[in-house]
């Protein structure tokens, strides 16, 4: 893949702007072919014309950690990928299975993985500096753990600001018997905030002046507090727009990183 050096600028995404054009559209709103094939509707991302399908699973999984541009309409801007995408594949495995995840780092400084809330041995936490040294350039490192648990989970880097350009992705732990909920089709949703300016030209405006970037603020002129991430798995009942079936269980899995980025 071809790194394109793209100018920064300081102006965030627009969500008033963003909200409209996806009004016009009907909801559909063309985010950039970076996103995985299972994260976009009616359209090959970039693991399709790859021979992939946007989800690893197995026993062993190889995941590459590199650059890429990111276009958002007429914006382009500089991210940090996952297999060439943002986000990152959906990493699906099974409760019980023992997993090696290979990441490779092709970028010229260290990189990391972190898989957030899994219980595993502190080696393979992720976090450097603390439980391993992280992954330099041009090195690869191999996390190998059991999964002794089932859910909604992400992944994402724990090095110089990756995460808040682009490093992450979902990570789906089915259950070792018979799931627990119902459902008819499932929808696995990532959200998270974007912002064209430099994640470290964020990060210092916010350390020069607390709540930067907060827009609403309590009466008193506090700061109002941001919540941290939001992991939910909702089960729905509703119409169906694709069938007779008037009310399909659907089984949706949300994770909110918004408290991230401003």
């Amino acid at each position: 893949m071809t790194i394109t050096s793209v100018p920064f600028g300081d102006t965030p995404l627009n969500r008033r702007s963003l909200l409209k054009a996806a009004t016009i559209t009907g909801g559909a709103v063309a985010l950039g072919d970076l996103f995985p094939a299972w994260a976009k509707s009616g359209s090959h991302g970039l693991h399709s014309l790859a021979g992939q399908s946007g989800v690893v699973s197995g026993d062993t999984i190889e995941l590459s950690v590199g650059q890429s541009a990111f276009k958002l309409g007429k914006k382009t801007g500089h991210a940090y990928t996952i297999n060439g995408t943002l986000p990152g594949p959906l990493v699906r495995l099974r409760e019980g299975q023992n997993v090696k995840l290979i990441v490779r780092n092709t970028l010229q400084e260290d990189t990391s993985v972190h898989w957030h809330g899994m219980l595993l041995p502190f080696q393979m936490d992720g976090v450097p500096g603390i439980s391993f040294p992280g992954i330099g350039p041009g090195e690869s490192f191999t996390y190998e753990f059991p999964m002794r648990q089932h859910g909604t989970y992400w992944y994402h880097s724990h090095s110089h600001m990756q995460e808040a350009m682009g490093m992450y992705g979902a990570l789906i732990v089915d259950a070792a018997g018979t799931d627990p909920i119902k459902y008819d089709r499932e929808h696995i949703l990532v959200l998270s905030d974007w912002s064209f300016a430099h994640a470290h030209t964020n990060f210092t405006k916010q350390k020069q002046k607390a709540g930067y970037f907060n827009r609403r603020k309590a009466d008193d002129g506090r700061v109002a507090e941001r919540q941290g991430p939001a992991i939910v798995r909702a089960r729905h009942v509703g119409p169906d727009a694709d069938g007779p079936d008037r009310h399909r269980r659907c089984d949706r899995r949300l994770l909110s990183l918004s408290h991230q980025r401003p």
